[in-house]
């Protein structure tokens, strides 16, 4: 559990590491406050609500609880790497709990679809409601692989402070065709990421 505690913004006189304030709890904020705690700094936290979490935040009502937003963590190996770097484990304060399913669609005539994290499922999930499209969700699922191996793996934690370092991954990006995934592109309900991932499908539902 996260414990939190009031801390003064000004520096401390009898303190000599430099201050470093850090605007919001998000996973981003929380991230880089502990980033810059292991390189010396002494760090502050200013949030405007009463706990930490912004996207992560948790709403309570009438008894019930609400998750702001995220429910399922992927990238469980960046908490991990957080935790060694405060020369703790992950394991030691938080238990991860598989989720089965991920999430459910439901569709406006009561067909369901239950993601998971297991191929074979997802994979008799779509010959289930749309035979036809289980060569296109291979082919989908091979291009989506791709693109996050250069996406992620490769640029995940670049931070892009030239345009020209945006020229040197150009080639890749557009081999991929990484402008029909963008965030210009994937604008609107029509927009080019939509129809990027409905190209290999036949079913529109």
């Amino acid at each position: 559990m996260l414990t939190v505690e009031p801390s003064p913004v000004y520096a401390s006189r009898d303190d000599p590491r430099s201050h470093a304030i850090v605007i919001g709890s998000g996973f981003g904020g929380l991230a880089a406050a502990v980033r810059l705690g292991a390189r010396g700094y002494r760090v502050t936290v200013l949030e405007k609500l009463e706990a930490p979490g912004d996207r992560a935040f948790v709403h309570r009502q009438d008894g019930f609880t609400f998750d702001a937003d995220p429910t399922v963590i992927n990238a469980p190996f960046l908490l991990e790497e957080l935790w060694a770097l405060a020369g703790k484990r992950l394991a030691d304060d938080v238990e991860l709990r598989p989720v089965a399913p991920f999430y459910r669609i439901v569709f406006d005539d009561g067909e369901c679809f239950d993601y998971s994290g297991d191929a074979a499922a997802i994979r008799a999930e779509v010959g289930r409601i749309a035979p036809g499209d289980v060569a296109g969700y291979e082919r989908f699922l091979a291009a989506s692989e791709r693109i996050y191996k250069v996406g992620f793996e490769e640029l995940g934690d670049k931070p892009f402070d030239a345009w020209t370092d945006m020229v040197k991954v150009a080639p890749d990006l557009l081999r991929l065709e990484g402008y029909r995934t963008s965030s210009f592109g994937c604008a609107g309900p029509t927009g080019h990421c939509s129809r990027w991932a409905s190209s290999g499908f036949r079913s529109s539902s």
